[in-house]
């Protein structure tokens, strides 16, 4: 049995008073396709009140797959078969483009059949049989005159479909289309209030919304949050444009990598800073996500960039998305004042206050020595309540940026004279393939004077000293300290401060060289941050 496209739907004459459930179904489906804000919500509702009006036992919305000459189901509901699935993930029907059934459809014909009917197709029949069903009947869904697909219904015990029934299916398809259409629109407007325009992944909103989901009592998710190094200074010598450009390539390979990754998400936060959320991650597989993604910039593109990245990973103390992103964005911000292409975790250490913003300060400066004054000059100028410790750490940034050391530390020896005490070292492991250098903590967190005489002379008088695994004449004890971190070189520089004396030291992996010829300046700059701070200049 076959009925033509209809524009009226269902007949007045099939509403009498044993139909109210008929009108009642109606109206549920027009009420879903108004007001639901999710695809899948409507197709819920059309599927169960289809079944209802029709008396049948299974609705299936399937979507016409051209490619594949093949439906795929969407949704079942109703009495199952054991092979059938209510939201099926991958559930394909065959339907070759010359068989009777895709003929109809495809011209917009419903059409009806039973397995007792001798005119029963052999596609029909051989479906029917393989779910233990008797009858069916389908109308197809049009939109924008061409098929979107189509609503399959089946009927057991005695259920046959006649002509009213393929009336009533129309007019649900009917209004089935007209979900579509509106879901097409919601589809749009989702997509414009949670994509980034620029670069087409997730947006702040999207971000934020995909934290609030999480729950914070059974998941332990990491952020990273990653910029462009020197992204300014791209933007004037290469335009905007191919700095756009270049914000699409690093958009493009978070994707793509975070798309290799069950749950893990990537979106930009604004400007050339972008966010990756790995679910049930530690910061070890943050650190390796880092050193891929930046990997991989490095081959998708030949301007000379790098990123900086900063992870944090949920804990008793980050049980919420605004904290996880805070602590994210310090471990950034950590990252980039220790130099370019820099990864942090901020677990261990606390802020090193810089005074320049990571976006305005051009990172990539080897001017040389004759910046560093002008730059530490500038920067205490704007912290002037920094303290003695803050005012070293601030000198011994620079001065890493400036020689590109591979750590530096800061150490305090108190009244007795007898141990040095860590207070603030960070390490930097260079990964050559990916060119990113990963800061960790530089150990031991204190160690005996006494062990080390080229340390105790220079605490003692305020002088500085270079050790080298190649250098004639290096303390013995610095030496060997030097060969166990697994550097070649070390730059020590006392700083008398009253009671307190502190101890600089800035570890390389190139050699001597440069440590010898900074050492007078540092000594000098590390006095004046002391009387600086202090009032005695």
């Amino acid at each position: 049995m076959v009925l033509g496209p209809t524009e009226d739907g269902v007949g007045a004459d099939r509403y009498t008073g044993a139909e109210l459930p008929v009108l009642r179904a109606l109206l549920h489906i027009s009420d879903a396709v108004l007001r639901a804000q999710y695809f899948d919500e409507v197709l819920e509702v059309i599927a169960d009140q289809a079944r209802v009006a029709l008396r049948a036992a299974t609705v299936s919305i399937c979507r016409m797959e051209p490619e594949l000459s093949a439906l795929r189901i969407l949704h079942n509901a109703g009495r199952l078969a054991p092979q059938e699935q209510r939201w099926p993930q991958n559930d394909l029907y065959p339907v070759a483009p010359d068989s009777t059934i895709h003929t109809l459809l495809a011209k917009g014909i419903a059409y009806a059949n039973s397995l007792d009917d001798p005119g029963c197709p052999v596609e029909s029949r051989e479906v029917l049989t393989s779910l233990g069903k008797e009858s069916e009947v389908a109308a197809p869904v049009m939109v924008g005159g061409s098929m979107w697909g189509t609503l399959w219904v089946t009927g057991v015990d005695g259920r046959r479909f006649d002509d009213g029934d393929i009336l009533l299916l129309q007019a649900i398809a009917a209004q089935t289309a007209l979900a579509i259409g509106r879901s097409e629109l919601l589809s749009t407007v989702w997509r414009y209030a949670f994509e980034d325009p620029l670069t087409g992944i997730a947006n702040r909103r999207a971000i934020d919304q995909r934290l609030a989901e999480i729950d914070w009592d059974t998941t332990y998710p990491v952020v990273l949050m990653c910029d462009l190094d020197d992204f300014k200074r791209i933007n004037d010598r290469n335009g905007h444009p191919a700095g756009d450009d270049l914000l699409r390539v690093v958009a493009t390979e978070l994707k793509r990598l975070t798309e290799t990754i069950d749950g893990a998400f990537a979106g930009r936060l604004g400007g050339d800073e972008f966010c990756v959320l790995l679910p049930d991650a530690t910061l070890v597989a943050a650190q390796i996500f880092a050193l891929d993604a930046t990997k991989a910039l490095r081959s998708a593109t030949d301007l000379d960039v790098t990123l900086s990245w900063g992870a944090a990973a949920a804990g008793p103390q980050v049980r919420s998305g605004s904290d996880l992103l805070a602590a994210a964005d310090a471990a950034l911000l950590e990252a980039k004042r220790q130099g370019p292409a820099r990864f942090s975790t901020g677990m261990s250490t606390p802020v090193v206050h810089s005074g320049l913003d990571r976006r305005a300060r051009d990172v990539k400066r080897t001017a040389g020595v004759t910046e560093l004054v002008g730059d530490l000059v500038t920067i205490l100028d704007e912290q002037p309540g920094l303290t003695t410790v803050g005012a070293l750490e601030v000198l011994a940034v620079q001065v890493q940026q400036v020689l590109g050391t591979a750590a530096w530390a800061l150490s305090e020896c108190g009244e007795d004279r007898h141990t040095l005490r860590s207070l603030r070292s960070v390490d930097s492991v260079l990964h050559e393939d990916s060119g990113l250098s990963v800061l960790t903590d530089l150990g031991p967190s204190s160690y005996a004077l006494a062990d080390y005489p080229a340390s105790a002379r220079a605490v003692s008088d305020g002088t500085a000293f270079v050790a080298a695994v190649d250098l004639e004449n290096s303390d013995p004890a610095e030496k060997a300290l030097v060969t166990q971190l697994g550097y070649r070189a070390v730059l020590g520089v006392g700083v008398p401060a009253g009671s307190t004396s502190y101890l600089l030291e800035f570890f390389s992996r190139d050699g001597h060289r440069d440590l010898v010829e900074i050492a007078p300046l540092v000594r000098v700059l590390a006095s004046y941050c002391v009387s600086r701070v202090s009032g005695t200049r």
